[in-house]
């Protein structure tokens, strides 16, 4: 018993330390922020504002706030990429419930391949090696989210693994301008992180030039990967749409892994 309280002690005592050191200094600021304009501009509701302080946290004190702030700019363009056009959206009955207010579901289907992957960096003390994946990790999400907002809007949509023209919204469907949403949210989180992990975090394991190159790349094709899946699992029920997120935000930063050579 003594013992155990005394790990208790320990690890509190850790915790402490981390989050009054620079780093968590900032976190913390950002994590504030974050609740502040998913509260006032309404990005999320009130059990997604408490998942994603607690994945913020995670993602802040694990990883790096230079990480935190990639994931807030994706939150940011998300949500704004949500409203661009909603009564067009609504009309059609496809866009997102409550007036495009995330809940929970959403920021963990999101956010929890992120925050996996910091606290990996944090229990391997190598932030350097997981940084980039991290970074492809959220490029998926960001090209997703994108190209499901954006692309709903355009009727050109074919089914990804069979061609056929399906209605805008299908799950596997994929339009030129859902592509060209996905396409530009890669490269924006990729060229954020790249700038953000090389000025203020501490780099990557791999020359910047080749991640970001891998990142936006697989960003967008773990874009496919998630209408594939669409397609081919949640279609016939055998899968959610947080899970097929999940699998392809996850997809994406193994490849990362694997693709730079960080095993």
């Amino acid at each position: 018993m003594t013992s155990c309280i005394k790990s208790i002690r320990l690890g509190l005592n850790d915790m402490i330390e981390l989050l009054t050191e620079p780093n968590g200094i900032i976190t913390i600021g950002l994590v504030l922020v974050l609740g502040i304009i998913a509260t006032v501009k309404r990005f999320l509701d009130t059990s997604g504002i408490l998942a994603a302080g607690i994945i913020g946290l995670f993602v802040g004190i694990g990883g790096h706030w230079t990480w935190l702030a990639t994931l807030l700019v994706f939150l940011v363009t998300g949500s704004f990429a949500t409203r661009w056009s909603y009564e067009e959206k609504d009309a059609m009955g496809l866009a997102e419930d409550s007036e495009g207010a995330r809940n929970w579901t959403n920021v963990i289907a999101n956010g929890g391949a992120p925050a996996l992957i910091a606290i990996l960096a944090w229990l391997f003390g190598d932030t350097d090696t997981w940084s980039a994946p991290f970074l492809a990790a959220v490029a998926v999400a960001s090209a997703d989210t994108l190209a499901s907002e954006f692309g709903v809007l355009d009727p050109r949509v074919r089914m990804i693994v069979s061609g056929e023209h399906v209605a805008a919204g299908t799950n596997g469907g994929t339009s030129p301008t859902g592509q060209i949403a996905a396409a530009s949210g890669s490269l924006l989180i990729s060229f954020l992180g790249c700038m953000l992990f090389t000025l203020f975090g501490n780099g990557f394991d791999a020359d910047i030039i080749r991640v970001f190159c891998v990142v936006s790349l697989m960003g967008w094709t773990g874009c496919q990967v998630d209408s594939i899946l669409g397609a081919l699992f949640e279609n016939r029920g055998l899968m959610t749409k947080g899970q097929v997120n999940l699998a392809s935000i996850a997809c994406g930063a193994g490849a990362t892994y694997l693709l730079l050579g960080l095993v």
